[in-house]
């Protein structure tokens, strides 16, 4: 079967909101939409909904929705059109008060708690990093702090606080309003930004079951986005609550020292594998692209080595939703990923002695059937998720078909890798040669390769081979 393994997100915005252009990344190789709720407003959103359906239609593809949600909102106030210069060693003052800013004035900021968070000795950084202050004292609702990086500071860029602990809830009204407007029109996964603990999850879990139910919609899978201290401190019980991970390496990059974060890209990688779970790899993968028909070098190896960490999904943010070349970037996405594949840096062939479940063991087994090439394919149930999350962690050679009752399930199935859902009523009489019959019409499987059939529920689990 042609195409990547590895999935490709791509936010969309200004530079892809057409169905055409939106067409041509599908079929360069895009699989699931970024929907970004800190930018735009509802009718911004669903007017790219329906470009995102219109064009997955003309593609013949299936493409999923992908809302991102906002999260705090610890950003600076709005500053003259130009910008204020910060100079080093300069003293400034940060405001929470309501005051619009002035020249030579407090600089205003939105998070209304900052100045409880913070305290003298604390960074404060801005940008991604790219400035950064440190905390002299805290008066009232009016922070001073001494210039240790200067440039010039726009309107509304980010704040990091990696020395503060910010009490924030990560799921604010705003997240909540737009979650809300996201089921009511079908997103297939709901991104919960700033994540901090297991708690998190659960409550716009909740929020969007309710929500779910009272639409007579489907649940979106929800997805937390790592990029907090607390996140990996928390790591393995956010895991357990959520239904897949967003590895987002530029504040995550700005909380923590940098260097640390290519050994938690793997171990976070290696814990959503394990667990079943797919894993999105986001920020700068190809940042300067937005700009530049090719891609740096370092860039090209950020996206192998993802591929080679076994990441299920690669992310596009700037490059597609507001860059020169969207198409041309996704193309050169798929290059790497391609290339990646090829080698034998992502194979997983070990054999291991001591399994946890029957399930493990079994998938392990359906793994060694698919390396030696006795099968082309392996298909089971979207019903059976312990089936597609098992046997994905050996990242098999060969496509995952999974079988969906609707197009709403299938949708969900885009994020992992190697995992292709194919829509079909679930009748187990007919099933089988109705599965095999597709897919060799659609030549998703040659004539002669047999395909492997799995069930898979609690402890029990089935292997047929047809074809």
């Amino acid at each position: 079967m042609e195409g990547n393994r590895t999935k490709i997100v791509c936010t969309v915005g200004p530079a892809s909101a057409s169905p055409a252009m939106l067409t041509k990344m599908i079929r360069s190789g895009m699989n699931v939409a970024r929907l970004n709720f800190s930018h735009g407003t509802h009718d911004d959103h669903r007017r790219l909904m329906r470009a995102v359906r219109v064009a997955a239609k003309n593609a013949g593809k299936t493409v999923g929705i992908l809302q991102d949600l906002q999260g705090p909102k610890i950003r600076v106030g709005t500053l003259p059109p130009d910008g204020v210069t910060l100079h080093h060693a300069e003293n400034i003052i940060l405001t929470t008060s309501t005051v619009p800013y002035k020249s030579g004035g407090a600089i205003p900021v939105t998070y209304e708690k900052l100045h409880r968070d913070v305290r003298a000795g604390h960074r404060i950084l801005f940008d991604d990093g790219t400035l950064e202050v440190i905390v002299t004292r805290v008066r009232g609702r009016n922070i001073s702090a001494k210039v240790s990086v200067g440039g010039v500071l726009t309107s509304h860029k980010g704040m990091n606080l990696p020395d503060s602990h910010v009490d924030a809830n990560p799921f604010t009204r705003k997240d909540r309003d737009d979650l809300l407007f996201g089921i009511e029109n079908g997103v297939d996964w709901v991104v919960l930004s700033f994540v901090t603990c297991a708690d998190d999850m659960q409550t716009a879990r909740n929020v969007a079951r309710i929500a779910a139910r009272a639409n007579g919609t489907s649940m979106p899978k929800m997805m937390a986005k790592v990029e907090r201290r607390s996140a990996i401190d928390n790591f393995a019980e956010i895991l357990a609550v959520s239904d897949g991970v967003m590895l987002g390496r530029g504040d995550l990059g700005v909380e923590i020292p940098p260097e640390e974060v290519p050994v938690i890209q793997k171990d976070v990688i290696e814990a959503c594998r394990r667990a079943g779970k797919p894993c999105l790899v986001a920020t700068q993968m190809l940042n300067s692209m937005s700009d530049n028909p090719r891609a740096t070098r370092a860039e090209t190896s950020d996206v192998a080595n993802a591929v080679f960490d076994h990441a299920d999904a690669v992310m596009l943010s700037a490059e597609s939703a507001t860059g020169h070349y969207p198409a041309v970037t996704v193309q050169a996405m798929a290059a790497v990923i391609r290339e990646a594949e090829k080698s034998h840096y992502d194979d997983i062939r070990s054999v291991s002695l001591v399994v946890p479940d029957v399930p493990t063991a079994f998938a392990e087994s359906v793994s060694v059937l698919c390396a030696s090439k006795l099968v082309g394919a392996v298909a089971t149930l979207a019903a059976y998720g312990d089936a597609v999350g098992k046997i994905n962690m050996y990242r098999l050679d060969v496509p995952i078909f999974v079988v969906c009752a609707d197009e709403g399930i299938a949708r969900q199935m885009t994020v992992s890798a190697g995992v292709y859902p194919v829509v079909l009523d679930d009748a187990p009489a007919t099933l089988s040669s109705r599965l095999l019959q597709k897919l060799r019409r659609e030549k998703l499987l040659l004539s002669r390769e047999r395909l492997a059939l799995v069930t898979m529920h609690g402890g029990a689990a089935t292997l047929s081979i047809i074809g």
